[in-house]
């Protein structure tokens, strides 16, 4: 059942949810806690958790003060999309970008493939010790 102040589900135009944009942003590329940047940015915990659950955030001086604090532009996506018409716009890199991704990609996978190879003479060590012990 939604709450009367809930705004989470609301319809908004083009459907933006600016609050939740900052929320995401605030749990997936900070280490701060959102108490934390309530205080930064002079307000209470509930306040600004009010804001996190409106699609609109507050008005536009609120957007620019967490745009600063947070060092990250949230009213240019936001641009974006209604340009679009609603659609969230493609994101589109450079080669440079592109090539920076690729490698941390690879570096990701042969982490991935070490820690594989790890698990399995595990398991193959663990069966050698069942066998002796058994």
């Amino acid at each position: 059942m939604m709450q009367a102040n809930d705004t989470s589900n609301v319809n908004t135009p083009f459907g933006l949810h600016i609050g939740k944009m900052i929320k995401e942003h605030i749990e997936n590329n900070t280490s701060y806690t959102k108490t934390y940047v309530a205080e930064q940015l002079e307000l209470t915990r509930t306040c600004f958790a009010s804001r996190l659950n409106s699609p609109f955030y507050g008005n536009v001086f609120d957007l620019m003060k967490v745009s600063i604090f947070l060092e990250e532009d949230f009213i240019s996506p936001a641009l974006a999309v209604v340009r679009s018409g609603g659609v969230p716009p493609r994101n589109l890199y450079t080669d440079a970008e592109f090539n920076d991704m690729q490698l941390k990609l690879a570096h990701a996978e042969k982490k991935l493939f070490e820690k594989e190879r790890e698990l399995n003479l595990t398991h193959e060590l663990l069966e050698k010790y069942r066998m002796v012990g058994g």
